[in-house]
């Protein structure tokens, strides 16, 4: 795992871990449910917010950069292979619905897959866990095999946190009908943290979330911020959240 300078005390590293947790709910909360942005204008505004956190995160704690991408690369992209297939099976459980147009598929993949994906992996399954590990390692907590372990656990938990925050800033998962799939969402980020955390690369969470939203897209499953249709299909909409079980919504077929 890259390690930060000797000045960057876990004090320093903490409030770094606060500030990402912060903001990895605020980019939801204000934006989607708040601003009520559409999926395409957010992917732009995450990935901006992420950047900026990124940057300022290395340059505040001096890690290096050329470390976390190229130290391990080989098994940073075997990690992250990995752990895509792990989460395959979860992904095919999830209803399918309908294929975005061959025309509209590349564009999709590339702003939806790569840039998206990118994003949340940085965000979610990266910094939250560098910044606890090298709290860690600051205070001595990674001298030893069982302290390593210790340590990980730490950072994988915060990193839980950090995925649970930052989801339930979409109006669609803080209702009761979207209780698996916020699970699914931390088992999948999850399971991309751990595997950075084992690499130190930050290329393990990119490659396994690139193909996690491959595979979702591909399936026709929306990612989020949900649609006004979608947010009905989980029993809220955008003047008020409901707890209560989702209404059935017919299905029509389209004109031929």
């Amino acid at each position: 795992m890259p390690v930060a300078d000797p000045s960057f005390g876990w004090q320093e590293a903490v409030a770094a871990f606060v500030i990402i947790s912060v903001v990895a709910f605020l980019v939801t909360w204000v934006v989607t449910d708040l601003g009520h942005v559409s999926r395409t204008p957010y992917v732009a505004v995450l990935t901006l917010t992420t950047l900026a956190l990124a940057a300022g995160y290395v340059a505040w704690s001096g890690t290096s950069v050329a470390d976390l991408v190229t130290q391990g690369w080989v098994w940073g992209i075997v990690a992250g292979l990995v752990a895509a297939a792990l989460v395959a099976p979860l992904v095919r459980r999830l209803p399918s619905g309908p294929r975005p147009p061959r025309s509209r598929l590349l564009g999709r993949f590339l702003w939806e897959g790569v840039v998206y994906g990118t994003a949340e992996a940085i965000l979610l399954a990266t910094l939250p866990v560098l910044a606890l590990w090298q709290a860690a390692d600051a205070l001595g907590w990674t001298d030893t095999a069982w302290m390593n372990a210790a340590s990980g656990a730490l950072a994988i938990a915060g990193a839980l946190f950090v995925i649970a925050v930052h989801h339930l800033g979409y109006r669609e998962f803080r209702a009761r009908a979207a209780r698996k799939k916020l699970a699914g969402a931390l088992v999948g980020c999850g399971i991309q943290a751990l595997a950075f955390l084992l690499t130190g690369n930050v290329l393990a969470p990119i490659v396994a979330h690139i193909l996690l939203h491959f595979q979702l897209t591909l399936r026709g499953n929306e990612m989020p911020p949900a649609s006004d249709d979608e947010l009905a299909s989980y029993g809220t909409d955008r003047s008020r959240l409901t707890d209560a079980p989702a209404p059935a919504v017919p299905r029509t077929r389209a004109p031929h």
